[in-house]
């Protein structure tokens, strides 16, 4: 999901969940957000302006990026960081 779906969605009050998850194989931290469609709740990445999933280097950034947006309220999943493998 790039930002600006990501701002019609805030606007229409449709988003439900935030959550920050450390992906090993992406640039650090992960950004998904879950929100309410006409086919029920939905779950997409935050993404780069070209395509792929944003990644932020430090759980700061992406917490100034959601607060940026009007989302300063997030869960964190640290399940990668340790190695562990992320909860089904």
């Amino acid at each position: 999901m790039q930002v600006p779906k990501l701002k019609v969605l805030i606007e229409a009050g449709a988003v439900g969940e935030v959550e920050a998850s450390y992906a090993t194989g992406a640039e650090g931290w992960v950004v998904w957000i879950a929100y309410a469609s006409r086919r029920g709740e939905q779950r997409e990445v935050l993404e780069r302006q070209r395509g792929g999933a944003r990644g932020f280097a430090t759980l700061d950034a992406a917490a100034r990026a959601l607060a940026g947006l009007g989302l300063p309220a997030f869960r964190v999943n640290a399940a990668g960081l340790a190695g562990e493998e992320e909860p089904p």
